[in-house]
């Protein structure tokens, strides 16, 4: 006659069968992680089959609040990518851009030499008179080129904050891709290379921008015309020459 109750139950571990044990027990040795509950077989009279743990109802505590919380989630397609950022809000971020912004630019461009040049002309009897001629006009040579130090410090930050990289300022040594490395620098609010959109203020500099581009080039083509006599009287043509003759012997002497 067979002693084992009924209800008694089975499992093996590590190879090794352990048992008879009740229900209780079984579910004590799984919440102290005796018992696997994918590698560790379970088995109980009336059974057909030994049965993995982890597939016997009320052995191991299910954790439903996975569940609970993707019942919650809003459906989403896997296929579909994530929405990107619009370019409103691109625009929007223009305080977090790298590099120097529009206003820095500018004033990099046209205040900065302006107030420079003023400032050391102010300085300049004054440092004469302490440091003496000599030295003052080899500094005075070396003060000429700061402006264009600071110009160019902005001009390669000023590309990192449209989204471009600073060795395009060399760029601005090649004819007719110059005018378009200026024009993104001039007007184009930061980040320009990824959203593609100007701004109000950016608007008003672009026309500001190409009107003086075309003032230029005229400016440019009505000279070369008088030099070569195409336009205007002689004595126009012998006026404008001796200007150019003058202007390049000042530059010479200095």
């Amino acid at each position: 006659m067979n002693d084992t109750p009924q209800d008694a139950w089975f499992y093996s571990h590590e190879g090794e069968r352990i048992g008879p044990v009740t229900f209780a027990d079984l579910q004590i040795k799984a919440k102290e992680g005796g018992i696997n509950p994918r590698l560790d077989l379970v088995w109980k009279h009336g059974m057909d089959e030994w049965q993995a743990a982890g597939e016997i109802e009320g052995l191991f505590e299910r954790a439903t609040a996975p569940a609970a919380r993707e019942e919650l989630a809003p459906a989403s397609n896997p296929y579909a990518p994530p929405e990107g950022e619009s370019v409103e809000d691109q625009m929007g971020r223009g305080q977090e851009w790298p590099g120097a912004r529009r206003r820095s630019y500018l004033a990099a461009l046209f205040l900065f030499p302006l107030l420079w040049s003023f400032g050391f002309g102010a300085a300049m009897p004054f440092l004469t008179q302490q440091f003496g001629p000599q030295i003052m006009k080899a500094v005075a040579a070396g003060a000429q080129i700061v402006p264009l130090i600071v110009f160019i410090f902005f001009a390669v930050k000023r590309l990192l904050n449209v989204g471009m990289s600073g060795w395009w300022w060399f760029g601005n040594l090649v004819p007719f891709l110059n005018v378009w490395i200026g024009y993104r620098c001039f007007a184009c609010p930061g980040g320009y290379a990824f959203h593609k959109k100007l701004d109000g203020v950016g608007v008003f500099l672009a026309i500001v921008y190409w009107l003086l581009i075309v003032a230029l080039i005229l400016a440019v083509a009505a000279m070369v015309a008088l030099l070569f006599g195409v336009i205007g009287t002689p004595e126009l043509q012998q006026k404008l020459r001796e200007v150019i003759q003058q202007v390049s012997a000042q530059a010479v002497k200095q």
